[in-house]
């Protein structure tokens, strides 16, 4: 301290306009976007956010308590009445609606879209499907803060076609920003997200995101040169559910049919290791008979996973990944890997097996698909796809919660 006080003026000055300068500016970002503001603020969307997932689980499983949580009682809902008429219902009367085998499934699978808070009033959007209707709701809520409380007080629907199956999958990813032991961002790659996003809601499946964490993850290799990559990074549904994703711990693995590694640098890291991760792809796979796959780095979250009778899931099968030929095994990059994805697979008896650079490459032994590279995510997707709806696999993969 004394060896900066005797310094002279001419030198002094400048850094204490310097820290003056860092000062102003924590300021005034403290004030724009101050901490206890934020933490606030999600504390407001998270319990928006349970609010509807109480309409969801009680709608679905005709449980008039959580309903009842959910909604305000003076809370009104506006629903279809013939082709373009519309119908007022109290929410005491659409509570009446779910009075038979309260506690058992009803067919009706939800999922949150998105929120959107603003001081004490939020609006939420979520997706039903219901596969004997062939029928896909999109709901619209207005809540609002009430004595510290988040209820829905409105709530409308409209009706669409939607397949009958009525699945969803998962896509599995990373919440790792950093490579490890350097300053090179890590991320989830990005076309492969909408590649693997969009085929299978094409396909009419519901699409979750899971990552150890929860939460938002990074993103990797976003180029808005390419129309589809601009449509998705302006698409609200989409990007808010990578803002938040699930943990597995809030993961039904038998609401799911199947679960794919999604790629990219940050895919190496945080994910093959994760016990609960693994404990979900295992049991989607294993005990609900679904399929479990993975494209170019994702393929490094199916080194871990190990089967009930202690063998690992990739033993005698033949499965892809991105290759060591491919590697740049000199860069900073391959260099804070934890392992190499083709030796750790073949070192768990997988049959590695991969193509030409650049060109797609699938490998599909029973319900292991995997694939080589971001440019095979919508074979891969297409591969499951298949999998899912042959005769055998329609009747028993993903078929119900």
């Amino acid at each position: 301290m004394s060896a900066t006080r005797s310094k002279p003026a001419a030198v002094a000055a400048p850094k204490r306009r310097a820290s003056l300068v860092r000062l102003f500016r924590t300021a005034a970002l403290a004030l724009l976007f101050g901490a206890p503001a934020h933490a606030e603020s999600s504390h407001d969307e998270r319990q928006v956010a349970a609010a509807v997932e109480d309409y969801l689980q009680g709608s679905s499983y005709s449980q008039a308590d959580r309903l009842r949580r959910a909604f305000h009682p003076n809370a009104r809902l506006y629903l279809d009445q013939g082709t373009d008429g519309m119908r007022e219902v109290s929410i005491a009367d659409y509570i009446g609606w779910f009075g038979k085998n309260p506690g058992q499934f009803n067919g009706r699978v939800g999922r949150l879209l998105g929120t959107q808070v603003d001081g004490g009033v939020a609006t939420a959007k979520a997706e039903i499907l219901i596969a004997k209707d062939q029928a896909r709701f999109v709901d619209l809520f207005l809540l609002k803060k009430i004595g510290g409380r988040w209820q829905i007080v409105s709530k409308t629907a409209t009706r669409q076609t939607a397949p009958a199956h009525g699945r969803q999958v998962l896509l599995a990813v990373s919440n790792v920003a950093t490579m490890p032991g350097t300053e090179l961002s890590a991320g989830n790659s990005f076309s492969e997200l909408i590649h693997a996003y969009a085929a299978f809601r094409a396909a009419g499946y519901g699409v979750q995101f899971v990552s150890p964490e929860g939460g938002a993850v990074p993103l990797a290799y976003i180029d808005t040169r390419y129309p589809e990559h601009k449509d998705k990074l302006y698409d609200h549904d989409f990007m808010w559910a990578l803002a938040n994703t699930r943990k597995p711990a809030d993961v039904d693995a038998g609401a799911y049919a199947a679960l794919m590694y999604i790629g990219g640098s940050a895919a190496m890291f945080g994910v093959a290791d994760d016990p609960a991760l693994q404990a979900l792809a295992v049991r989607v796979y294993e005990q609900h008979g679904g399929v479990v796959s993975a494209v170019c780095h994702g393929s490094a979250g199916l080194v871990g996973l190990t089967l009930s009778d202690g063998t690992a899931l990739v033993g005698g099968k033949r499965v892809t990944g991105y290759p060591d030929a491919f590697e740049d095994k000199k860069a900073a990059y391959y260099k804070s890997f934890p392992f190499s994805i083709e030796q750790r697979l073949q070192s768990r008896k997988g049959l590695f097996r991969h193509g030409a650079r650049n060109t797609s490459h699938v490998e599909v032994d029973g319900r292991l698909i995997t694939g080589m590279n971001w440019q095979s995510t919508r074979d891969v997707v297409a591969a499951v796809i298949g999998k899912l709806e042959t005769a055998d696999g329609a009747a028993k993969v993903g078929a119900t919660p």
